[in-house]
Order: structure tokens, then sequence, then C-alpha cells
């Protein structure tokens, strides 16, 4: 393979990668020592969003899957000892693609060392709710307004104060050892398995519609994606902890051990 190249599999086959735009319901799935993690959740979800947006289902086995991942991956030489992100694309057509998104820095589920400086910004986001290519979009659209603007990341607010949904992305919020986590019809893989990490270290859980007046008055906000979690450490210049969220990035790991 020459330098440079990229390689995905589209429809169960290996091909040089090319840009062409297609609306899709995504997953992003975490992958350790070339072995993808949480398949079987993973498939629930994309064939949940593909069935509800395009009347279709995502037909591949998990053993198809978990082989194609691993074959992906050394094809495009990611080390082993490693994290990354493959992303699995199920297009309205109904075909699909893999691709290798990003290889992390970290082994396994973490809380990054980067806190983000962030504030809020009023925006709408088309079916938050579903993992889409229109949530892609806009994330992209936003962290570029936020580096436009010095910060790290963008809170997107509705114009009454709730924090617009990201499924893929969720925002979290913990005050007084409560986990205060959107309610979701089809949780991430991630928050499902932060849901459990808080319960083994004895929080209590809460699905609620987050909103701008749960943030002001939290004691530790974070994001949550493939690679675990990401702390704030400032909205708007105000100061948050980080305790209880290295502790549930921690536990999150040590579930897979």
């Amino acid at each position: 393979m020459a330098h440079g190249e990229e390689y995905i599999i589209y429809n169960g086959e290996l091909q040089l990668r090319q840009h062409a735009p297609q609306t899709y319901v995504f997953q992003d799935i975490h992958t350790l020592d070339h072995k993808p993690r949480h398949i079987a959740q993973h498939l629930r979800i994309i064939d949940y969003a593909a069935d509800k947006l395009f009347g279709l289902h995502c037909h591949i086995s998990i053993k198809e899957l978990e082989q194609l991942i691993t074959k992906l991956l050394v094809t495009n030489h990611i080390t082993h000892n490693t994290s990354a992100c493959v992303r699995l694309e199920l297009y309205a057509s109904g075909d699909y693609s893999l691709r290798v998104k990003e290889v992390s820095i970290y082994k396994g589920y973490v809380m990054r060392s980067l806190r983000y400086e962030t504030t809020f910004i009023c925006s709408y986001a088309p079916l938050g709710k579903y993992p889409t290519s229109a949530m892609v979009a806009t994330r992209d659209l936003m962290q570029q307004i936020a580096q436009a603007r010095e910060l790290h990341y963008l809170i997107m607010t509705s114009p009454d104060g709730q924090i617009v949904i990201d499924s893929s992305e969720p925002l979290m919020v913990i005050k007084n050892r409560r986990l205060y986590m959107p309610k979701l019809t089809t949780p991430s893989v991630e928050q499902q398995i932060l849901e459990r990490a808080a319960l083994r270290l004895g929080l209590k859980t809460e699905h609620t519609v987050l909103s701008v007046e749960h943030i002001k008055d939290a004691d530790e906000v974070f994001a949550l994606n493939w690679q675990g979690i990401t702390s704030m450490a400032h909205i708007n210049q105000h100061p948050y902890m980080a305790i209880l969220t290295e502790q549930l990035a921690q536990e999150m790991e040590n579930g897979h051990r």
C-alpha cells in the first residue's frame, strides 16, 4: 500500500477511500488491539435508526462485522495495543461502509487530559436523537465556530434553554453525586456503559431533559463519545470539577477487565 492511501470497506469489499457524500446513519465503534467492542449493541442501534429513518435494516452479522473491522485495521496498518475508532455508515440506499475515523493516543476508555473551555450557542440540530450524517455536519460546524472563538467546544441549546440532543455525543451533568443524562429512546453504547459504571460507584442516575439551568449549578459537566469522557473545565468562564468524572472514566474501562 502506497504511503498516504487509505482503505475502506464498502459492502464487504476493500477499496481505496472515495469522497462521495451520501446520507447515512452511523455508529462509532471503539476497537482495541484490532478487536471491536460491543458489536451487538452497535448493530441494534444502527438498525433501529435505519428502520425509523430509511425503512431498511442492517443485515451485517456480528461475526462478519468483527472480521471486517479487523481486516480494515490491519490493512490500514493500525498498530496493536492501541484504541481506534471505526465508523460504520449505513446509507439510505442500503449500502454500507467501514472506515478508520480516528486513532487514539490512549488505550481503552479514558478521561481525556484536555479539558474543554466552552460556552452556549443557540442552534437547532436535525434529528439529534438519531446518529445521522446531518448531526455529524452540525457538530463539524460547531467545532469550526468554537475554534474561531478560541474555544474547544460549544454546547448547543434551543431558544427555551434546553440542551440540544446529540445521541452520539451526549452531554452529562453531575450534581450532589447524581448523574443526569439525556432521555433517549436509544442511548449510545457509551451512555449505557457509563450508566452501569455510575451504579457500580454508588451514584444515583436520572434520565431527563437537560437544560442550561442544570449546567449552571452543576458540580461537573462532560461530553461522552467513543473514546470515553471529555470534561468541561469552564463554561462561560465558570469552573467545573472533574473528580467523579475521572472515577467514572476509570470504571468504564474497568468493566472490560
